[in-house]
């Protein structure tokens, strides 16, 4: 309730976030023109009313003040409600639209529309940064360029048809938006999310007037007689809990037909994709008769091998492919075969207002085409390493989780990394590196995994600290040689002791650290004594994603290739975004 009144959403579950996501329905739970709109039409109708009893409008025209009303109403609910990007969108166009009547002037709905861009840009310059910002204007300006006129316009003629042809008419105006909306958006979901809901247009067509309508209403309702009567505030509010339970049960079932097919999932698509993308849905939104909608065919051949990329899991150039998130103060690294997917620790939970797994590492599993995955390693119970697991399950399958037992919340039924056998992908072997002792440190405790391929060897230590390390080197000695190793413990001064890495003896060595975090990681001197171990060193706080591509020796024209491990440093790849 406090979601549909306020936008608040820390008392929505996961389950839940992640339901109304696949869904297409979280934009009822963000405070918008909706709401606002209904709250500003209230107090305008009830200023109205009360403007006429008390005779006020010998002093004040009562169009005028009933308009003062309705923005002041306007704006305390949007200060209420965070005056969050959505709010301040709504609310501005509002109060234009208010403004005008207060004035008699009359202005183009569009108009409206580029006067909100511009006020909100001159209250927040950031909002550009925000995929809100885009999304919510995209939306409104489809329905503006090509909805038609959705100003009320009533004429003679239309109130003299038959019932159900008007009927029929109110139901093609509201159902028209919901597509539009949903083809406009097309694009920029795809780009951004690399996901598209295909059962959006469906339950907005029956989400929007049940909530817009019956529930929004009805806890207004309740939220003010509440001051007056206590129980028929209770009795409102159970009436609009039981409508919430009716629709997400209904969004449930249509998700459960589905199983998994009403979410069309993408991998990055190119340039080319997103252009051919975007003129299919030009024409599609063109008024008839201005060409010819047969083109769609054509371009959306171009797009349709992006969700075909999605079916492969896969590194089909390369025996192995390594990929070390930067996650910040935290660890993700996704690691590919040709046919298999790995995930070894989720990231961190930060805060409520900002999840690592919502923006980096379930976009990056996308990214890659990854839809599931095989299995999912958290090699220990700190947040870095394991907070962001809850976040992963709703938006991507996993089929297995390992870890060592200790400070997982999930619902997944978990495998001890200590009962794990060994196994074998695609030719690369897999095993954990068991310790007999049981540390007292959680850090010592963590999964320590090693991966050999005929090309090159990987091990991901999680965060062991000396204790660990020197028990490893005792157990499996020479064994423990790997070409790409995951500093232990972010580079921690706690970690990497000369007689573990005398025994790993790594060509490369990656530090997962945050930027500028206030650890210190990775310290100077474990940096240093990998250098003189000849080892390269490279930091996802410096590089971003760090990947290697163990591939079989030879490049695409047959051609045999001296190295054999590719490495891949997003920023350097994407130079030109970066200063």
């Amino acid at each position: 309730m406090i979601a549909l009144l306020l936008g608040d959403r820390s008392g929505i579950s996961q389950d839940y976030w992640g339901l109304f996501t696949a869904t297409g329905s979280n934009h009822l739970f963000v405070i918008s023109g909706l709401h606002i709109g209904m709250i500003s039409g209230f107090a305008f109708w009830l200023a109205l009313v009360v403007g006429k009893l008390i005779r006020i409008a010998r002093l004040v025209p009562a169009q005028k003040f009933a308009a003062i009303l309705a923005l002041a109403a306007a704006f305390v609910y949007a200060l209420l409600a965070g005056f969050s990007l959505p709010t301040q969108r709504a609310f501005i166009m509002i109060a234009v639209l208010i403004c005008g009547l207060f004035w008699n002037a009359r202005y183009q709905v569009s108009f409206r529309l580029l006067l909100a861009v511009f006020v909100v840009l001159l209250v927040n310059p950031f909002a550009l940064t925000s995929r809100g910002f885009w999304l919510s204007f995209i939306a409104v300006a489809a329905l503006l360029a090509f909805a038609g006129s959705f100003e009320a316009r009533v004429s003679v003629k239309q109130i003299e048809t038959p019932a159900g042809e008007r009927l029929k008419g109110a139901a093609r105006l509201f159902v028209r938006p919901q597509f539009i909306v949903f083809i406009a958006l097309g694009v920029p979901l795809v780009f951004l999310t690399q996901q598209l809901s295909l059962l959006a247009p469906l339950i907005n067509i029956v989400a929007i007037p049940v909530v817009g309508f019956l529930i929004v209403p009805i806890c207004f309702a309740s939220l003010l007689v509440s001051f007056v009567h206590e129980r028929s505030a209770m009795l409102l509010f159970t009436i609009a809990d039981g409508a919430i339970a009716l629709l997400i049960d209904f969004m449930e079932f249509l998700v459960g037909l589905g199983a998994g097919a009403h979410q069309l999932q993408v991998a990055q698509p190119n340039n080319w994709n997103v252009l051919a993308l975007f003129f299919a849905v030009l024409l599609l939104l063109l008024p008839k008769g201005v060409c010819r909608r047969g083109l769609v065919i054509p371009l959306m051949l171009c797009v349709l091998p992006i969700p075909e990329r999605l079916k492969s899991s896969t590194c089909e150039n390369s025996i192995l492919r390594l990929h070390v998130v930067d996650v910040g103060q935290g660890l993700a690294v996704i690691v590919q075969t040709r046919h298999y997917a790995l995930l070894y620790d989720t990231d961190a939970n930060l805060s409520p207002d900002f999840k690592i797994r919502s923006a980096v590492v379930v976009p990056t599993l996308r990214s890659l085409g990854l839809r599931e995955l095989d299995v999912v390693i958290v090699s220990h119970g700190d947040n870095d390493h394991a907070g962001g697991l809850l976040g992963v399950e709703p938006n991507i399958r996993i089929r297995k989780l390992i870890s060592n037992g200790k400070g997982l919340n999930t619902k997944l039924t978990t495998e001890l990394c200590a009962d794990s056998d060994d196994w074998n992908w695609d030719g690369v072997e897999f095993r954990f590196l068991q310790s007999s002792l049981d540390y007292s440190s959680e850090n010592d405790n963590s999964c320590v995994l090693q991966i050999r391929s005929s090309r090159g060897s990987v091990l991901l230590p999680g965060d062991i600290e000396t204790q660990a390390e020197a028990q490893l080197a005792i157990s499996y000695a020479g064994e423990l040689a790997s070409d790409v190793l995951l500093a232990p413990h972010h580079g921690s001064r706690s970690s990497s002791s000369y007689a573990f890495l005398k025994r790993v003896d790594p060509d490369f060595v990656v530090f997962s650290a945050g930027y500028r975090n206030s650890f210190g990681h990775p310290h100077d001197r474990v940096v240093t004594r990998y250098c003189e171990f000849a080892s390269k060193t490279l930091n996802t706080a410096e590089a971003e994603m760090i990947s290697f591509e163990f591939s079989e020796g030879f490049s695409d024209t047959g051609v045999p290739e001296n190295q054999i491990i590719h490495i891949r440093e997003y920023r350097k790849l994407n130079s030109r975004y970066w200063h």
